[in-house]
Formats: C-alpha cells, structure tokens, sequence
C-alpha cells in the first residue's frame, strides 16, 4: 500500500477513536422533595465580624416552622463565621453540587469582582438583608439588596445635622464595612459643600491610644460617626463615649442592632443610628425583620424548576415585607426606598424611633 495511503487510514482510525470534544457541564438543578424550595443563609454566627447573625437565623427558623404555603421553604442555615473567604466557598461549593434554589447573605459583604463571580456561577438569586452598593459585573442580575444603599444612609445620617457647619469627625474601626461607609460619608459632605469631617482610626492596633487622640474631637459640638459594626466600639471595651457628645449627634452605623444598643450604657442618651422605622412597632429589629421578609419574598416568586423565572419575577415586582415595601427593577436592584430610613435610639430596653436631634432619648 502506498505510504500516503497508509498515513491517511491512520489519521481516519485515530479521529474515529478520539473521544468528543467536552462540553462544560450545565449548573445543576438541586434535588429536592417535592413542593419544597431549598434556601440557604450564609451568616455569621461565630467570629469577630459584627453584627452577629443570631437575630437573622432565630427569625428565619420562626418564620420557616410556621409557614404553611407552596411551596415549602426548605431552609438551611450555614455560619461563615466572619470570613470572606468561607462566603465564597460556602457560594462555590453550592454551584458545584446545586443543593439550592436561593441564598439569603446576612453579613456585611462587598460585592467585588470575586463575589461578583463567583454568584454568576451559581445562577441563582441571592438575597443581602445588610447594606450592598448597587450591583455590579457578572453576578448582578442574580443579586438583590434588601437594606438601604451605602450612599442612601450617608445622606440620611448626613440631612439629619442641624446645621450645615456642623462640624464632624468619622471614626473607622479598620473593617471593610467601615471603609465603605467612611466613603460614602465623605462623599456626602462634598456634595453638599459642607466642611469634610476628619478621619479617627480605631482600629485594634490604634485602640490603646484613641481616648487621648479622639479628646479634643469628642467636644465643642461636633457630630461623630462610628462606622461598621458597633460591635467594635464595644468590645473589648467600650469606646463610644458616654457625655462627652451632644445629645443626637453620636451616630452609629445601620448595622447596629439591639443587642448592640442594649450594651451602650450611659452612651444611650446621645446615640442615634439608622434603621427602618416598621419594625420598631413590631418584634423584631430591622435586620431580623429584613431576613424573615427574604424568605417571604422568596416564597412568593419561587420556581423550583426555573432559576431565570424566579429572577425575573423578583426584578419586576413589589413586594411588603415586615421592614419595608421593597420594588425592584431591571436598573434597580437595591429594593428599599430612602424614604423609609428612620433615625433609630435605645429608650427603656427596647430600640425605637429617635426624638429629632437636640432632645434627648428616657
């Protein structure tokens, strides 16, 4: 046989036995029991990072127990312990065994590029109870916010100044959260043309030397604003200080909650933080609230077989909750209406809405 002849019978058997090329494999679909709709929290129910997710789960498992409509929520709750990194592991490992419809993030989470990703692999909607910038990149249409935007709570924190010259000073505690409201504070200030407040570390490594550097700030009628989680003004020992600032106008960020407040002290009378003013008339706090209504919203809009149907019928209504009536849009996915953001204070053991600056909470 002529050796052209031969090469080319080789090629031939050799394509035919090659194997086809792969194709990437499609997200897979949860199993499920029927008539149920799988949901997962990711929370932090351990570490450092505040607030803690205990109010979220206790109000989540409440709700889940008694719900009694289709489909059925099948909620399981995973503590990603203050971690950043536990968060996207816990989002990749769900995109490789598919074993949920639907997530609830109830942690003070950045939606960068990683997290942006890896929520695109998942295709699934992914609801945050805390404050989210509007979102961006590959993952956002999956993504929903369920809190006031960043720059919405700077502009209520910043409008609720009696006087445009107040002067101001904003403390960070050195966590993303406090970077990211410290910035949009900023921001507000400029905008308005108000003098910019001055920037205080708290950080754990600056802690030991913040009484002597925030005292001639505390005084002479300046507004303070402790950004990110109270948690860290509190513990391990309390520097939120206790008379030193006018009554209102100590403010602490929109993830306080009451077991936070509870812990003030004589702090109490001088602090102010925002929140959302319904569940102040009920239960539960505004982030237990805000948790207990993604669950809610989710079961109205679930479609087991259809991530893209669930997504779609999220982003194209309106929805009341408990917290707030949130709306959504295919250009808006921060669901909350600033209008709703109330001013919030710890009065006779319980977190209420805040007399205007100048008066004093009981």
């Amino acid at each position: 046989m002529p050796r052209a002849a031969l090469v080319t019978l080789v090629l031939l058997a050799g394509a035919c036995a090659a194997p086809p090329p792969s194709a990437a494999p499609p997200t897979p679909s949860p199993t499920r029991e029927p008539g149920t709709y799988a949901v997962t929290a990711l929370l932090d129910l351990s570490g450092t990072r505040g607030p803690r997710g205990d109010a979220q789960r206790n109000a989540m498992q409440q709700w889940a127990d008694a719900q009694r409509g289709t489909p059925r929520i099948r909620l399981r709750i995973t503590d990603v312990g203050g971690s950043d990194a536990k968060l996207l592991v816990e989002l990749k490992r769900a995109a490789d065994a598919g074993g949920a419809d639907a997530f609830v993030v109830g942690v003070p989470a950045t939606i960068d590029d990683a997290l942006s990703s890896a929520i695109a692999l998942v295709k699934r909607p992914v609801l945050f109870t805390l404050p989210i910038a509007e979102p961006s990149g590959d993952g956002a249409r999956w993504i929903f916010g369920l809190a006031p935007a960043p720059d919405a709570l700077a502009r209520a924190l910043v409008d609720a100044l009696p006087a445009h010259s107040t002067p101001a000073v904003v403390v960070t505690n050195g966590t993303l959260a406090a970077g990211r409201e410290e910035q949009a504070l900023t921001a507000t200030f400029r905008a308005d043309g108000r003098p910019l407040p001055f920037v205080l570390s708290a950080a754990p490594e600056q802690r030991d030397t913040f009484a002597q550097r925030s005292k001639p700030f505390f005084s002479g009628g300046a507004a303070v604003f402790f950004t990110g989680s109270a948690t860290g003004y509190l513990d391990p020992q309390r520097i939120v200080p206790a008379a030193a600032v006018a009554p209102g106008l100590e403010f602490l960020s929109y993830l306080t909650d009451a077991s936070d407040a509870s812990r003030l002290g004589d702090a109490a009378a001088a602090v102010r933080w925002p929140g959302l003013l319904r569940p102040t008339s009920s239960a539960l706090g505004t982030h237990a609230a805000t948790a207990t209504d993604a669950l809610a919203l989710l079961s109205v809009d679930a479609d087991a077989a259809d991530p893209e149907r669930t997504r779609t019928r999220i982003e194209g209504g309106t929805f009341a909750g408990i917290a707030t009536t949130y709306a959504f849009s295919p250009a808006r996915h921060t669901g909350v209406d600033a209008r709703e953001i109330t001013l919030l204070a710890w009065e006779n053991g319980r977190v209420v809405a805040a007399q205007p600056i100048g008066v004093p909470v009981r």
